[in-house]
């Protein structure tokens, strides 16, 4: 987890945000799943989805690109798919970003992408049970898997961009065509109106600079909505000047300053809804943050127009397998759709499939 981030927990908990929002408020009832570092079937999503309609969630976020792997067709750019969805099968059971070689020429591989028909399926599927699916392209850092599948959009090339360097070389004009185009498919994909994640998050301004990230960034958010998809972006990029788009607020420690810049807001703050933290204390390490069910029922909204909703964010990195996603989401989720939203909704609680 590292130090700093149970720091920015820490002092979330020290703000004392003790507001309240009525629940029947919340339009964004949404469940986040990091499908890039580990790769889950369609029919896994589609169980999950199962659950979520259940529980009256309504939004599926699937980050579909980070370094560890690209997710999604894209028939401009094969290689995307052909050497990022895929990479080196690894001996150890722990998790580590240094020793991951991205591409297809392994004796042993692990990986996997969906197709664009594959996701057009997965589109119907949660439509018809009420949940629309949202697509994370993250721009521009977390590229690794992109970069080394076509090495000359890079800011320095592979393997040198690893560990936080993996940048979009943003000022190329190359560049900014591949991210045109990568979204041009993504939008062909989802249905209009489906708001599109752009990422946006963790760039080091040693690398790109802060005016750098924030006109490449605002560029994207105007080439998407002006396709009629509402954008969203990580908090990083609305603290850094980028307008027009949602934002969704991950560092618990930046929520006032969101909600000062007034615009529409997504709460997923690492201090409550991080829900690949460990649930009980006994299997957290000394340094790590517990969120507990008392700790998700414990957050209080705050009474503020511009909320749309909360979500919960399950990151993959120590989840590998479909039973470990449902152990980790499962009964969180279920506490935080019977404190926030399905009582006001009259929806069940049930986690029957």
């Amino acid at each position: 987890m590292g130090f700093l981030r149970l720091i920015t927990v820490i002092l979330f908990f020290l703000s004392g945000a003790a507001w309240g929002k009525e629940a029947s408020a919340l339009t964004w009832r949404g469940l986040h799943v990091d499908v890039s570092r580990h790769f889950f079937e369609p029919a896994v999503l589609k169980q999950l989805m199962n659950r979520m309609e259940a529980l009256n969630f309504n939004h599926l976020h699937l980050h579909l690109t980070d370094g560890p792997g690209w997710r999604l067709e894209i028939r401009k750019y094969p290689r995307l798919t052909s050497i990022g969805a895929w990479r080196k099968q690894l001996s150890s059971t722990t998790w580590n970003w240094k020793e991951h070689e991205i591409g297809s020429h392994f004796t042993h591989c692990y990986g996997g992408f969906y197709t664009q028909e594959e996701m057009r399926q997965l589109i119907g599927y949660g439509a018809a049970r009420g949940i629309t699916i949202v697509p994370e392209i993250d721009l521009p850092g977390h590229a690794y898997a992109t970069l080394v599948a076509y090495p000359q959009l890079a800011l320095e090339p592979p393997p040198a961009c690893k560990l936080g360097r993996d940048v979009l070389a943003v000022e190329k004009s190359e560049v900014r065509r591949f991210a045109r185009e990568i979204l041009d498919e993504i939008m062909a994909v989802f249905p209009p109106g489906t708001p599109i994640h752009l990422g946006g998050d963790e760039v080091d301004p040693s690398l790109l600079s802060m005016e750098q990230q924030r006109a490449f960034m605002q560029e994207m958010v105007d080439y998407v909505q002006s396709h009629g998809h509402p954008a969203i972006t990580w908090d990083e990029a609305a603290c850094n000047g980028v307008r027009g788009q949602w934002v969704m607020l991950w560092r618990a420690e930046q929520l006032q300053a969101v909600l000062d810049l007034e615009m529409p807001v997504i709460l997923c703050p690492n201090s409550h809804f991080y829900f690949d933290y460990p649930q009980h204390q006994s299997e957290a390490k000394p340094w790590e943050h517990v969120i507990t069910c008392e700790t998700v029922r414990s957050f209080k909204i705050p009474d503020h127009p511009h909320i749309l909703g909360i979500q919960a964010n399950l990151w993959t990195e120590h989840i590998r397998t479909p039973e470990q996603l449902f152990r980790m989401a499962f009964p969180r989720a279920s506490v935080m759709a019977e404190t926030f939203f399905c009582e006001a909704s009259g929806a069940p609680a049930s986690q029957n499939e």
